[in-house]
């Protein structure tokens, strides 16, 4: 709406009100949007007022929706967990295949992430940095159920000979959710994509996969 000052007419300042939306999208807008700002700033660092900014809503609303910073941050990692764990882990469960196949093409999913997903997992690494605390407490509750997923593909492997008969299901599980670290590593400080794959296929083929 404009109004007229003299003979020249004046267009309203302020910022544009936000899109309305339903109360479940506005939640998952706000997700999506606490997730990038806690790519970008950092588990701790990120706030209320930069996720209202980059939506642009006030910041009240971001407070209707998450009383406090730390229902966010639960909000954030709770979808991370599942992400990893479900569309990553446990989808591998239920394909068919050698156990030390199936847990290659995984981690080479994995460092598809970085290019194709990168939010997600600079928060990961980010995550488990943690020692103390909320964001402590829920990383040992994702760690858990990543390590029992990885070590059942294991004991498939056992079953159908698939893996190597030496191996600790219990210890290679937690050495794999080590690779995923050693590979986001290896990528943020600049290793090629074929570097990664070459050494990601070295260890599986000589710590898990059965003997020839």
């Amino acid at each position: 709406m404009k109004k007229k000052v003299g003979s020249l007419p004046v267009v309203n300042a302020g910022k544009p009100r936000a899109k309305r939306m339903s109360p479940e999208a506005r939640h998952e807008q706000i997700l999506n949007a606490g997730i990038s700002a806690f790519a970008e700033r950092g588990l701790a660092n990120a706030t209320h007022a930069d996720i209202a900014e980059r939506i642009g809503v006030s910041i009240p609303t971001i407070f209707h929706y998450f009383p406090s910073i730390e229902n966010l941050q639960q909000a954030v990692l709770q979808a991370i967990h599942r992400y990893f764990v479900d569309e990553m882990i446990t989808a591998r469960l239920k394909t068919e295949g050698p156990a030390y196949e199936r847990i290659e093409n995984l981690l080479l999913t994995f460092q598809e992430q970085i290019d194709r997903n990168s939010e997600y997992v600079t928060i990961w690494l980010e995550w488990s940095g943690f020692t103390r605390g909320l964001i402590w407490q829920l990383y040992l509750e994702f760690y858990k159920e990543a390590v029992a997923g990885l070590r059942k593909m294991l004991l498939q492997g056992r079953v159908d000979n698939s893996v190597s008969s030496t191996i600790n299901a219990s210890d290679a599980a937690r050495v794999i959710m080590g690779m995923a670290h050693t590979i986001a590593h290896m990528r943020f400080a600049g290793s090629s994509k074929r570097t990664v794959e070459n050494t990601v296929h070295s260890l599986v083929m000589s710590y898990l996969a059965p003997d020839r």
